[in-house]
């Protein structure tokens, strides 16, 4: 009923009011409307007058969990989420609970979602709403606990309300069933093996499972449970879906819910397959793709580390449009086929990532080239729903960014190049354990091996020599790159006002390392108009010397025993040095440029 007392209450509890019209039709929901348009103006007499009474979401700050369920099963576990305002209806003669309103807390973006995920229209289980109004009061609702409204994150209850989905489906074959033992032996290997439900919650509903099917064995239905959960940690037998589904003799769609995603059921030892050496020979296997060759190929792995600072993240963001936008970068030649980046940025602030694309796109305009911003895709902290990334230690994590990946290569028909800018902001681990960085490295090695280059970027141990964390990374990695800022002596004199200088080496580099692609290199790029410079690294006199080659001295105008180290073997040290990189033409004898 609507009631003084309960309008008054519910104003008190922050909710914005407005009468629903009078019609025939219950199934018409919509606001009165004043002047055309919803209103949160209305006294309360003329709420008291109303046929029924409805609750703005956005307005007071709350969203309805709302059971859709027309077999009521799944009405049946709504007394296992929190206790809130909870509004029902009549069905039959008997009440029963349909809606849970909840308070969004502060800062929480609120996204809708219907239970199950993959239902038809007309098949919703429970769905979550936010948008519009919720009916809390009138001819053909029920207030069955009339409390303030708990402030509770949707995200907090989202595996509760995958689990209501997957038991009410239970519940349907399991209200008569035999060898009920068998049939939890067989549920419990299913949560143990194939979903990431946490026990106190599987047992939660195990019991209220029992209680609906009146099932008084309570404590050997948990013991199955938990004996199962045992048997998967110790890698002994455990059920699986599938054995469940047979015993019961139904598709359990509903399990979809809960199931882990690229959950193997359980697999058959059948041997490797194998050529011989005639055959392995003569097998077509495809080369590296590179994209920018040879610094970024198509199945890599490259970990980009450096002290805070030193343009780690600057170096990456121009590397990355290089790769979207089809131009050469450094001395690395771009293939001519612009790829798509996906730039995952965890630690820095959006505003600075999106000042740094203005410098790039400032950059390219100067040199008259252009940025393909359609193809650098960025998921940084700022645009995720809850402001923080799941860890890539946890599998949720690593499947958003590979369901991102998958979305960007239907959108240009191309897979990716992956960056992530830091594995210590996107992640949870302790990184001195090797344990920590196995299962991280072997998803890794997994997107190689689907064709993706992935380059995670990293800081430095307290040393600065390595990568911090354990060494089984550097294992798996294709390239190692370190980068440092150049002290006094190695620093290019004549750019050090308003540029940003950078040591760039090569620990590990499967394919080129000990090869003139690994050598060290100092990268320069100039802080007013964004180009870059590549330059060997060279020692004090050989700077020296190379100035006076650029100058258009000979060799033998330079040579000189007694002075600045200027000798015969230095000289032509260097110069081999500069025609190795590109700088010198010793037939011309006039220095190149990039």
């Amino acid at each position: 009923m609507i009631t003084n007392e309960n309008i008054q209450k519910f104003k008190n509890y922050g909710l914005v009011l407005t009468p629903v019209n009078k019609t025939n039709d219950i199934k018409d929901k919509s606001p009165v409307v004043k002047n055309g348009s919803w209103s949160a103006d209305w006294t309360d007499q003329e709420l008291l007058d109303a046929n029924r009474l409805g609750a703005f979401h956005k307005e007071s700050g709350i969203y309805d969990i709302d059971f859709d369920d027309k077999s009521l099963r799944a009405n049946k576990f709504i007394d296992l989420l929190p206790r809130t305002l909870t509004i029902g209806k009549k069905v039959n003669g008997a009440v029963v609970a349909t809606h849970k309103i909840y308070k969004l807390p502060e800062d929480v973006k609120f996204k809708s979602y219907n239970y199950p995920k993959a239902a038809k229209k007309g098949e919703t289980i429970v769905e979550t709403l936010a948008g519009t109004q919720t009916i809390i009061a009138g001819v053909d609702r029920v207030i069955i606990d009339n409390v303030e409204p708990a402030v509770l994150d949707p995200a907090a209850i989202d595996k509760d309300l995958r689990m209501i989905v997957a038991f009410s489906e239970l519940l349907k074959h399991t209200i008569d069933i035999d060898q009920r033992n068998h049939f939890y032996f067989r549920l419990g290997g299913a949560l143990a093996s194939q979903t990431d439900i946490p026990m106190d919650m599987r047992l939660k509903y195990v019991e209220k499972l029992c209680d609906l099917t009146n099932d008084d064995e309570v404590k050997n239905r948990l013991s199955c449970i938990e004996r199962q959960q045992n048997n998967y940690e110790n890698g002994k037998e455990c059920y699986s879906i599938k054995e469940l589904s047979d015993f019961l003799n139904t598709n359990l769609k509903g399990f979809d819910e809960i199931k882990k995603l690229n959950v193997e059921e359980k697999k058959v030892a059948t041997g490797l397959n194998i050529l011989n050496g005639h055959q392995f020979v003569v097998k077509d296997f495809p080369e590296p793709e590179y994209l920018l060759n040879p610094i970024v190929a198509k199945g890599q792995i490259r970990q980009v580390f450096a002290k805070a600072g030193t343009g780690k993240t600057l170096y990456c963001l121009h590397e990355a449009a290089a790769v979207a936008s089809g131009y050469d970068f450094l001395k690395y030649k771009h293939n001519g086929h612009k790829t798509p980046v996906l730039y995952v940025e965890g630690e820095m602030d959006s505003a600075s990532i999106k000042k740094r694309i203005f410098d790039i796109q400032d950059a390219y305009e100067m040199a008259d080239r252009e940025l393909n911003m359609n193809f650098i895709f960025f998921a940084t902290l700022a645009i995720q729903d809850h402001m923080h990334f799941e860890s890539l230690t946890k599998e949720i994590g690593r499947l958003n960014v590979e369901i991102t990946a998958q979305k960007i290569e239907k959108i240009t028909g191309i897979k990716p190049v992956i960056y992530l800018d830091n594995i210590t902001a996107l992640t949870i681990m302790q990184e001195k354990e090797g344990a920590d960085w196995i299962e991280l490295m072997h998803w890794l090695s997994k997107l190689r091996n689907r064709g993706y280059h992935v380059t995670f970027l990293h800081h430095p141990t307290k040393e600065g020599a390595t990568a911090s964390g354990s060494n089984i990374k550097e294992r798996s990695i294709d390239i190692d790159m370190k980068l440092t800022t150049p002290d006094e002596k190695e620093s290019v004199e004549d750019y050090e006002d308003n540029h940003t200088q950078m040591t760039i080496s090569f620990l590990k580099w499967r394919e080129h390392m000990n090869t003139t692609h690994s050598k060290e290199r100092t990268a320069i790029i100039n802080r007013s108009n964004g180009s870059w410079l590549l330059f060997p690294k060279l020692t004090k006199t050989q700077r020296k010397i190379w100035n006076q080659l650029k100058a258009g001295k000979l060799p033998a105008q330079i040579i000189d025993n007694k002075k600045d180290g200027m000798s015969k073997a230095n000289v032509y040290k260097t110069i081999k040095i500069l025609v190795q990189e590109g700088l010198y033409d010793e037939e011309d004898k006039h220095s190149g440029n990039y």
